[in-house]
């Protein structure tokens, strides 16, 4: 018999794996340099996935199509009017 909690423990590291290999497929697939401010956007986003029922490969695939790219991350870049 398991101990309390021990199935909860192994629930919480699945979604995590789940969550953690989405972000990181997302630096891979785009050939980026891991970077934390990016890694806490998509993770945001992942974890509404999650919690909407979507798996894995779903959750990689939308992360890959929302944000299209370093550049799409870049939130905080000056627009050409500003920076002239």
């Amino acid at each position: 018999m398991s101990a309390p909690h021990e199935h909860d423990s192994e629930t919480l590291q699945d979604e995590e794996a789940i969550l953690l290999n989405a972000v990181l497929m997302w630096f891979r697939f785009y050939g980026v340099p891991f970077d934390e401010q990016t890694a806490d956007v998509l993770c945001e986003r992942a974890m509404l996935l999650y919690a909407e029922g979507r798996g894995q490969r779903c959750i990689e695939g939308d992360l890959i199509r929302t944000f299209s790219g370093p550049m799409a991350m870049r939130v905080n870049a000056p627009s050409s009017a500003l920076s002239h």
